[in-house]
């Protein structure tokens, strides 16, 4: 999993806990080291990103949208999943409209976390 979040604190919480399920977490503390990293990877070496959507230098958006232009067989697949404290309607919409798989509203609930990142990382 890579884990975009600015937060420090947020980013070791969400980091244990998903460690804690048994899953390999690398983190990036802002958009632009997230398309880093993503770029970075080998194909399908991320099974999943977990995006924050308000960082500094690039937003969750403009990160999501840099990572599905790459030309290369994940970019388009690859699950990206916000999350941000905004939960209304409206922000869940934008998430799917720029690019994004699903919302998880913050603070982070362990069981909704897990339910949806079982929904898109299936065992191959």
């Amino acid at each position: 999993v890579l884990l975009a979040e600015d937060n420090e604190i947020n980013m070791e919480i969400a980091k244990a806990l998903l460690e804690s399920s048994g899953m390999r977490v690398d983190t990036a503390e802002d958009g632009q080291k997230a398309v880093e990293a993503f770029a970075a990877s080998a194909p399908g070496e991320y099974r999943c990103i977990l995006m924050d959507i308000m960082m500094p230098n690039m937003n969750g958006y403009e990160a999501t949208k840099a990572i599905r232009a790459m030309e290369r067989p994940d970019a388009g697949t690859v699950p990206i999943i916000a999350m941000t404290a905004n939960a209304f309607a409206e922000d869940i919409q934008a998430a799917l409209d720029n690019g994004m798989n699903a919302h998880i509203a913050k603070p982070l609930n362990v069981r909704v976390v897990m339910e949806t990142l079982a929904k898109f990382m299936h065992a191959d």
